[in-house]
């Protein structure tokens, strides 16, 4: 029994390990895209936003934009390369770093809202609809993420000079984020076709329209079709299960 139940710990730490790795590569690969594109794309950020007339709006892009690099390339890799860090602390940078992302999300999120509001060509009606869709799926997913942050768990690393934090625990809750955001996403992706298509009947087939139009569809597609696999897959990483006594060690 006592060897049965030694070689179950540690088949369970070995499992903790390879989910820990790939979610060590995953971050990596995350905070190098974020960077690659800001880098390809800065040329034109500083002709169209940043040596323009600021306003409102111009401050909500640029935080939405930058804000990846302090949770993402910042907290998140940080702590994929420092070693032996306390659970104390790996819980504290964990939540900061969630809810940076949740909030750059949201941000990003409401910068494409004002724009498909505008497709719409600033409708009331259409911008109280807007404002009540993205608070009925935003509100929740907070609360989901906040009953998520509490359940996941860090333990002290099976062996010596471990690098990056020692996920013991999580919970399933978090699926329900990734559903509310794909909800939202195709209901926009429906909100930008409408317009999208009459615009093509209409001859509206300029730079500008294909911009605004099949520009947008195709993210709120690739969106759409991207969260549900992101979702299985944070799941996948996130809900990682351990013996008690692997908390207690």
């Amino acid at each position: 029994m006592g060897d049965a139940a030694t070689t179950k710990a540690y088949e369970e730490i070995v499992g903790l390990l390879n989910h820990q790795q790939v979610i060590a590569f995953t971050n990596v690969l995350s905070a190098m895209l974020v960077l690659y594109e800001i880098i390809i794309t800065l040329h034109i950020e500083i002709d169209h936003i940043w040596t323009k007339k600021w306003s409102f709006f111009t401050c909500l892009y640029i935080l939405q934009r930058y804000l990846p690099l302090f949770d993402t390339a910042g907290l998140l890799v940080h702590n994929q390369f420092t070693t032996n860090m306390s659970v104390r602390y790996c819980t504290s940078t964990f939540n900061v770093a969630t809810w940076s992302f949740i909030i750059g999300s949201m941000l990003s999120e409401i910068v494409l809202t004002i724009r498909l509001w505008a497709v719409w060509e600033r409708s009331f009606w259409v911008g109280i609809g807007l404002v009540g869709f993205f608070f009925a799926c935003w509100v929740p997913c907070c609360v989901f993420m906040a009953s998520f942050l509490g359940a996941v768990k860090f333990g002290t690393p099976p062996i010596p000079d471990f690098w990056g934090c020692f996920i013991v625990g999580g919970s399933e809750i978090i699926y329900m984020c990734w559903v509310l955001i794909m909800v939202y996403d195709t209901g926009t992706l429906v909100m930008i076709l409408i317009p999208g298509v009459a615009a093509y009947r209409r001859g509206g087939r300029s730079q500008l329209s294909k911009t605004i139009y099949q520009d947008g569809v195709m993210y709120y597609a690739l969106l759409s079709c991207e969260l549900f696999p992101l979702g299985q897959f944070y799941y996948f990483l996130l809900n990682s299960q351990s013996p008690s006594s692997l908390c207690d060690d």
